[in-house]
């Protein structure tokens, strides 16, 4: 069995907020958390029942500093000071991914700090959320296991596309499993490569995933991934992920009516290397409130939903990228 996204769909959660950890923490587990600080400090904390720490993540905006630690048998660790990345009235969503030694933790699609593991990860069973903090959202997204996910993000092996356009149910198989979408297929162009448009039937949720495995040629300039509300080229967007080389943007928008919506911009992230001439994996969730987009186990853009999720139909490639595989979980 592939393991689930855990997600908390609620917003304005009450705080002091605690989720369960489910499997345990092992290397590529990620903690999505989105708030907004309202006071002096607040604090996340990767625990177990028992009050021993793994992590302690503590923003003190009256000391402009963020404090990190551990606790373990009631006794706390050595503090570890960072600059403080939050403002108050400031909304920000921070993604703690645990590694085999450590936590990087991101806010705001930049990384801010590591932490070394001094006790097992896998000892931590919860999420905690406490303080001066309006909640909104937190997801515990499981690291992949086994052959079938032995690669970052979960992504199938080279080779190893999900057949979306054969006949029947659109299934893919993932080390000798296949995962069956139960979406009747339609008549769809050819999976393609060399930048050729393609669209691929796929139906979206809150909590689903799409991965997509792709080579980026040297001399390409743009590539876009569409969330389309049909089959065809001309139907609404409901997430246009547009990376721009020759000006070194990320746009995104949606098309609804035909009718562009207002694009969104942002530079390419300092710490991603999204370049042309090399292999990238892109994993696509719809969360409750937003598309997230993750390269190579990094989170690089998020959209806010202008057009239901669950109205989307298909995902399109087109432009400079040859696809090599696309999965949806």
């Amino acid at each position: 069995m592939f393991p689930q996204m855990s997600f908390n769909p609620g917003f304005g959660l009450s705080v002091p907020y605690q989720q369960q950890i489910t499997p345990s923490l092992s290397n590529g587990t990620q903690i999505h958390v989105s708030g907004t600080p309202t006071g002096n400090r607040f604090e996340i904390n990767l625990k177990n029942h028992q009050d021993d720490i793994v992590l302690h993540f503590n923003p003190r905006l009256d000391d402009h500093t963020l404090v990190l630690n551990s606790a373990q048998r009631g006794s706390w660790g050595q503090e570890e000071r960072q600059s403080l990345p939050f403002q108050r009235g400031v909304r920000f969503t921070l993604v703690i991914t645990a590694t085999d030694h450590s936590f990087r933790i991101m806010v705001n699609n930049m990384q801010v700090c590591e932490f070394r593991q001094r006790t097992p990860m896998h000892l931590a069973q919860l999420v905690e959320v406490k303080g001066d903090i309006k909640l909104d959202s937190v997801q515990v997204a499981p690291a992949m296991f086994g052959n079938a996910f032995n690669t970052p993000m979960g992504f199938p092996q080279v080779g190893m596309s999900a057949p979306f356009s054969q006949p029947g149910h659109a299934s893919f198989s993932f080390g000798g499993l296949n995962v069956g979408f139960g979406i009747p297929s339609v008549p769809v162009p050819t999976f393609s490569t060399g930048g050729v448009p393609s669209i691929q039937s796929c139906r979206i949720h809150v909590g689903s995933r799409i991965f997509v495995r792709g080579f980026i040629p040297a001399n390409a300039q743009r590539f876009e991934l569409n969330l389309l509300q049909g089959y065809n080229d001309s139907d609404d967007i409901a997430f246009h992920f547009n990376p721009r080389f020759d000006t070194r943007q990320i746009v995104k928008n949606h098309r609804q009516h035909g009718q562009w919506g207002h694009e969104e911009n942002q530079s390419f992230p300092p710490y991603t290397p999204l370049m042309p001439g090399m292999q990238i994996d892109l994993q696509i969730t719809c969360n409750p409130d937003r598309y997230t987009i993750y390269m190579n186990n990094n989170m690089i853009a998020e959209y806010f939903h202008k057009i239901t999720p669950g109205s989307v139909m298909a995902i399109q490639y087109k432009g400079d990228i040859s696809v090599t595989s696309i999965g949806q979980m």
